[in-house]
């Protein structure tokens, strides 16, 4: 449950609690730009990039992080009622009653005033003349009628780029234009990985976006309607999680992926399924009578695929290798994860009869920092010690 700040007598920056200004701290450069623009409620923070490219999620970040509440209006889809909503109301000049019209507030806005709350205004270039006029009105005045938003209601709008995304938008006159603050909204595929893709996508997307950061955003082509962006690769995540789960493997879910992955991410799906099957045909036994050749393929894979591998290295007896094949081991083991070969090491002393055997004895010996460190942590304490020679 989000944790969230009284704001109501913060004046500036420097007025605001330590808290805030510490989880500013925490915002990642862009994250910090975007919120310390919307923070003075002087000018209003615009956003545009491509479709897909995490405008809504970064805007829903920074309210995470803050300890706001977030919410998004999408104006393509709104009307003009879900901004003001006009009734009538009895009115007396002195002499008689008459009706006179007034706006009652939208139930968001009453909302969002009652704690600290970003709101988002989506796709403003893109919404309805009559739809925008009225959402422009809040975001520039902050009010709807008499009601006012609080000081502890950030705003902030996002759209696309028109003719450069195959989007059709609204070009805003010099006027509007000069009442908005512009950035152009990007989004790398570091920046996605570390803000968002380790904690939320399936392992085998993220080792693949590792792999080939070029293909984390793939312009559409006349022959789909489909294409790789940041939102799309999340969308084929999620099907691959919530039907395989999050440890799955592409031996489990390559057979659907053939069949749905062009619908998420069009031409990006050939080159995606091709590396899901080379992860699949590198086996164990190509890494023990062939590393050298396979080795830079490895460097594509993930964990997942370097445990897969380890599992299987458990089914083979260590005496039986070759010099060479020892060799080969060797190698592989040195590039996994500490805890991966620390699993491998336990497996041959609690698995392999005779650890004194000369090969298997000179095999252990390139990992003895390891061995040394299990041997260490293994070891009884003084005061088990002392109780077992009681």
């Amino acid at each position: 449950m989000t944790n969230f700040i009284d704001l109501s007598s913060v004046t500036d920056f420097s007025t605001m609690p330590v808290a805030i200004r510490d989880r500013v701290n925490s915002l990642t450069p862009r994250e910090r730009k975007y919120f310390r623009t919307m923070w003075p409620k002087s000018g209003v923070l615009y956003i545009t990039s491509k479709p897909g490219i995490a405008k809504s999620a970064i805007a829903r970040t920074i309210a995470e992080k803050m300890g706001f509440r977030y919410m998004d209006l999408r104006l393509s889809m709104a009307d003009e009622t879900d901004f003001k909503f006009p009734f009538l109301k009895e009115a007396k000049d002195g002499i008689r009653d008459i009706k006179v019209s007034g706006y009652a507030v939208p139930e968001w806005a009453f909302e969002a005033n009652q704690q600290p709350t970003i709101i988002h205004f989506e796709e403003l270039n893109r919404a309805p003349q009559f739809v925008r006029n009225a959402a422009l009105q809040i975001l520039l005045e902050r009010q709807i009628g008499d009601f006012k938003f609080n000081n502890t209601v950030l705003m902030m709008a996002s759209g696309n780029l028109g003719d450069e995304d195959g989007t059709d938008v609204e070009e805003f006159d010099n006027a509007l234009n000069n009442r908005l603050v512009h950035y152009s909204h990007t989004l790398s595929a570091t920046e996605w990985i570390d803000g968002f893709a380790k904690e939320n996508i399936h392992s085998v997307i993220l080792s693949y976006i590792k792999a080939y950061p070029e293909k984390l955003y793939q312009n559409p082509t006349e022959n789909t309607k489909a294409f790789a962006t940041p939102r799309s690769w999340t969308f084929l995540s999620d099907f691959i999680v919530q039907n395989f789960g999050k440890e799955s493997t592409p031996r489990e879910f390559i057979t659907d992926l053939m069949e749905v992955a062009h619908g998420y991410i069009g031409n990006g799906a050939q080159r995606f399924i091709q590396y899901c099957q080379e992860m699949i045909n590198i086996t164990i036994q190509d890494v023990i009578d062939r590393y050298d050749k396979i080795e830079k393929e490895l460097d594509k894979y993930n964990r997942d695929k370097n445990s897969e591998l380890i599992n299987s290295l458990k089914e083979y007896e260590i005496k039986k290798f070759s010099d060479k094949q020892l060799d080969n081991v060797t190698k592989f083991l040195k590039r996994v994860g500490e805890d991966e070969l620390t699993a491998y090491l336990l497996h041959i002393l609690d698995n392999v009869p005779d650890v004194s055997d000369a090969k298997v004895k000179k095999f252990m010996q390139n990992f003895r920092d390891v061995l040394i460190n299990i041997k260490r942590i293994n070891k009884p304490s003084d005061s088990s010690d002392k109780k077992s020679s009681k």
